[in-house]
């Protein structure tokens, strides 16, 4: 098939698949970045469920963030699979493989982590207004008297007048470590997996729509426990808080100084709880 229509199906999959995912996981998002920034808050997912419901009810607690939330899935979604075949024909092409169809799972992986590239420069400006909406509540809670704004325009625009372009790549280090690594591990993963359920003498293609989403829930579950202490280093570096530097300030934090701080101060497992 022609790489471009290809990449117009891959469009348009991950379009409608970005705006399904955000509208099923969104809750749960939340949950999950608010535990991740604020450890000091929320102890377990069940209390912050509970709590963000009670406070803020579900629209404009669990779903904070869901606009934000849906720009950056829809991105992901669509320049994953718009850039796919193309960085698996840059691999096919580096390694002399004269057909995509031949490459091997690790090939597909390679062909992940390039695409995780773009995937990272599409998708973290939106992460970052995403996580500072949906953080809203408790760094005015914790810092009552700086005010940060809350709806993602105005999160926008100061962040463009105080820090410039650069102020929404907040955090580009550790997105671009998650994409890369996720990418890998996912379409090596599923690939592998395609392979292993293919009955000798048939092609991966003819396998049905059962053994194709077992083999996509286990490629997203091995990605997510690849590169959840990215997410952690992520969320706490576009939020500002416990990081080492001047919180909310244009000094951003390192990477592997976030990694070491969570893992001194909090002696979990890189963000594990």
């Amino acid at each position: 098939m022609n790489h471009m229509v290809e990449s117009a199906i891959g469009l348009v999959a991950g379009i409608n698949g970005g705006v399904t995912s955000v509208l099923v996981s969104q809750p749960l998002d939340t949950v999950k970045v608010k535990m991740q920034t604020f450890p000091e808050l929320y102890r377990s997912a069940t209390r912050c469920f509970s709590d963000v419901c009670a406070k803020d009810g579900i629209m404009r607690g669990l779903y904070a963030g869901t606009f934000p939330a849906l720009a950056a899935s829809i991105a992901e979604n669509a320049v994953v699979f718009c850039a796919l075949p193309s960085c698996q024909k840059a691999v096919a092409n580096l390694l002399r493989v004269p057909d995509t169809n031949q490459l091997s799972p690790l090939h597909h992986g390679f062909a992940g982590a390039l695409t995780g590239i773009f995937s990272a420069l599409a998708l973290c400006p939106t992460e970052f207004v995403k996580c500072r909406v949906q953080a809203f509540n408790e760094m005015n809670f914790l810092d009552p008297k700086h005010g940060f704004p809350m709806r993602p325009a105005e999160i926008t625009r100061q962040t463009l007048h105080k820090e410039g372009l650069i102020g929404l790549y907040r955090g580009f280090s550790p997105t671009l470590v998650r994409e890369m690594l996720g990418l890998f591990v996912y379409f090596g993963t599923y690939e592998l997996i395609r392979d292993w359920m293919t009955p000798v003498g048939r092609r991966k293609s003819d396998l049905g729509i059962l053994p194709t989403a077992l083999a996509g829930g286990l490629s997203g579950a091995s990605l997510w426990l690849a590169i959840f202490p990215f997410d952690v280093v992520k969320s706490r570096m576009q939020i500002g808080h416990l990081v080492p530097s001047v919180q909310m300030s244009k000094s951003s934090p390192r990477l592997l100084n976030t990694l070491c701080q969570i893992r001194r101060t909090e002696g979990r497992p890189l963000g594990f709880d």
